[in-house]
């Protein structure tokens, strides 16, 4: 009886099952046996019976007293995937590829838990590690739900799983094109310049780092929702919009989009616990020079915003290793004048790169090839349409030049036209002058007035 129940504390199955089987009277064996299952929950006495009809069909081909058929041809499918090595039930799987121990007992199974749960040098691992180890080596029914639970009464798993909750940083955000995701910002206030605007937003493409800024007058939902609408009927729609300002104000950008330009765009705050983590070192070097800029010139710092923009999306990003402007346009931007690089001065280690790496130099020249071909195309194009303009203009003016030849035909009278049948009839009509002559005193008698004849012919 006691070595009974010392197997069935560590699941031996062929052990606690040979026991069982081989003593003299196997009813009674099977008596004690159901007596220590009453500690058990009723899935594991489930699993125990499961089991040992399979160990009893695999070891010696025989099904246990009193089974219908329905359960016997549930056994046989089973015991396709199970074999017994040593004594032991294993897992094997439809493929027989692997080798994992059958566990019943409860007890046993925190056991293992616990040994695959703390890694080699003391750690306590996660549920997937976890999971993945014992399902290495091991075989039950709901080993997840199982790990899920033990994890939860872990307190060091527990108060491990709080500090990480609270020092969790925002993943990076992931673009795969540009204008994909678009990062707000609105900043000033700044002194009022003549038009009455005090604020700036600011929007930065994530990818190309492409950015457009807008002065407005107030800081509201209603500004910036504009500012949106400009840049997206301008570029494109986009597939998400960061910014930096409240849920609340947020989800008023969201409702002037739709409501005023029909725009079904949804604007998101960043997570605060990522501040900034929309944009990069270049993005605060923007920011600066915008300060800087509106700090020389204060009341027409509006005018001023264009060629500080140029400036960043002309210059090399220290992210991307590109200009924005050539990946928004795929080309380089020419210069309009020798721009005044003083307004930009920034501190050292602050620079904008100006240099690529060698490795970007290859990839430009493809471009720039695949651009060439692209170019000579549309440039086909073109000439192509216009030749046909030209033959179109040719081909008008020699209808017309028919036409009037047609119609000049007979000694240069145009041709009479003949008059149609009609159930009315026509008289000639020919202008009759009634000239009536003044009397020598040449006054005017009622309706009559002097005419002279020689005007008249």
């Amino acid at each position: 009886m006691t070595f009974l129940v010392f197997l069935l504390n560590y699941t031996r199955v062929s052990e606690i099952l040979t026991e069982g089987w081989n003593m003299s009277s196997g009813e009674e064996a099977l008596t004690l046996t159901r007596k220590k299952q009453s500690d058990y929950d009723a899935n594991t006495v489930e699993s125990l019976d499961r089991y040992k009809h399979v160990y009893r069909y695999i070891t010696k081909g025989v099904y246990s007293k009193h089974l219908p058929e329905q359960k016997k041809r549930g056994i046989r499918r089973s015991a396709n995937n199970f074999s017994v090595e040593e004594g032991r039930l294993y897992y094997v799987g439809p493929k027989k590829e692997e080798k994992r121990e059958v566990v019943i007992d409860t007890e046993r199974k925190r056991k293992v838990f616990m040994d695959c749960h703390f890694s080699d040098i003391g750690h306590h691992l996660g549920q997937k590690k976890t999971v993945n180890r014992i399902q290495s080596k091991y075989y039950w029914l709901g080993i997840v739900k199982d790990v899920v639970d033990w994890i939860k009464l872990c307190e060091t798993c527990q108060h491990a799983e709080r500090n990480k909750n609270m020092s969790r940083t925002v993943r990076p955000i992931k673009a795969e094109a540009p204008w994909e995701i678009l990062s707000v910002d609105i900043l000033g206030p700044f002194p009022e310049t003549g038009r009455g605007h005090a604020y700036v937003v600011l929007l930065t493409d994530y990818l190309s780092k492409w950015v457009e800024a807008f002065p407005i007058l107030k800081r509201d939902a209603l500004s910036a929702a504009r500012c949106i609408s400009s840049a997206i009927y301008r570029f494109g729609s986009l597939k998400t919009i960061f910014c930096s300002q409240s849920f609340d104000f947020c989800n008023e950008v969201t409702q002037h989009l739709c409501d005023r330009w029909n725009i079904m765009q949804t604007v998101s705050p960043v997570d605060p616990a990522q501040p900034g983590g929309l944009t990069d070192r270049s993005g605060g070097l923007l920011k600066d020079a915008i300060r800087r800029m509106v700090a020389e010139k204060q009341a027409e710092w509006d005018d001023y915003l264009e060629p500080v923009l140029f400036l960043f999306r002309t210059s090399v990003s220290p992210t991307t290793k590109f200009t924005p402007y050539y990946l928004m346009f795929s080309r380089e931007a020419a210069p309009p004048s020798q721009m005044d690089v003083d307004l930009l001065k920034y501190r050292p280690g602050q620079e904008v790169f100006l240099a690529r790496d060698e490795c970007a130099g290859g990839i430009m020249a493809a471009m720039r090839e695949q651009q060439n071909a692209v170019r000579q195309l549309v440039i086909a194009n073109i000439s192509k349409a216009y030749k046909q303009g030209k033959k179109n203009i040719k081909r008008k003016g020699r209808s017309m030049f028919e036409a009037t030849d047609s119609l000049t035909d007979m000694r240069g009278s145009p041709p009479v036209k003949t008059a149609k049948e009609s159930q009315y009839l026509t008289f000639p009509v020919e202008p009759m002058l009634t000239v009536v002559q003044s009397s020598a005193t040449n006054r005017k008698d009622e309706l009559e007035y002097p005419v002279l004849v020689s005007s008249i012919q």
